[in-house]
C-alpha cells in the first residue's frame, strides 16, 4: 500500500452517504477511517468499503487508552484513535467479507427465531402446568395432533388467554 499523507480531520457529518462523499473528497488521495467496533459498527463500515474509503475497525477492549480513560466520550475517543491509526497500532478487529456477514446475520436470525420458538413452547408447557392440564396423548403436542388439542383447549383462567396468544405468536410453522 502507498504511504498515505498524514492528515487529521474534524468534522461533524450528517449520517449520510452524500454527506460522508463529500467530506472525503476532499482529500484526493487514498483514505483510511478507524473506528471502534460496537454494536453498530457495520453500518458505517459498508457506508465507507461503499464510497472508496479504507476503514479500520479498532478493538475497543485491546485499544487501553480508550478503555481505561476516566472520560469516555467520542471526541476523546477520535483523538485517541487518530494517533494509533497514523502509527499503524490500531488494535484491530477481523472483519470477515460483506458475503460472510450478510451469512452471519441470517444465521443469528436463525438463531433467535429458534430461541424465541423454545421460549413460546416453554411458556406453554407451564401454562399447562400450573393449570394441572394433562398433556394429550400425542408424540409431538406442538405437531398436527397435539397443536390441534392446544387450540381446542379452554382453561378456565386468564391462563386461557395467554395460552391463545402463544399459540398465535407462531415462531414455529403451523402444522398442516
Amino acid at each position: 500500500m502507498p504511504p498515505m499523507s498524514m492528515v487529521s480531520t474534524k468534522a461533524s457529518l450528517q449520517n449520510d452517504r452524500a454527506s460522508f462523499q463529500e467530506f472525503f473528497l476532499q482529500f484526493n488521495e487514498p483514505t483510511r477511517v478507524v473506528l471502534e467496533a460496537g454494536r453498530t459498527w457495520g453500518i458505517i463500515y459498508h457506508l465507507l468499503e461503499d464510497i472508496g474509503v479504507e476503514p479500520v475497525l479498532a478493538n475497543p477492549v485491546k485499544t487501553r487508552a480508550i478503555a481505561e480513560a476516566e472520560i469516555k466520550a467520542d471526541t476523546i475517543d477520535a483523538r485517541t484513535l487518530a494517533p494509533l491509526l497514523r502509527a499503524d497500532l490500531v488494535p484491530m478487529v477481523h472483519v470477515p467479507s460483506r458475503e460472510a456477514r450478510a451469512q452471519k446475520n441470517l444465521l443469528r436470525q436463525r438463531l433467535w427465531l429458534i430461541g424465541l420458538r423454545t421460549m413460546a413452547k416453554n411458556r406453554i408447557h407451564h401454562i399447562l402446568d400450573r393449570n394441572h392440564v394433562a398433556i394429550p396423548a400425542c408424540s409431538d403436542i406442538f405437531g398436527k395432533a397435539g397443536r390441534q388439542a392446544l387450540d381446542e383447549m379452554d382453561i378456565p383462567t386468564y391462563d386461557n388467554r395467554l395460552l391463545k396468544a402463544h399459540l398465535e405468536l407462531r415462531p414455529y410453522p403451523k402444522p398442516g
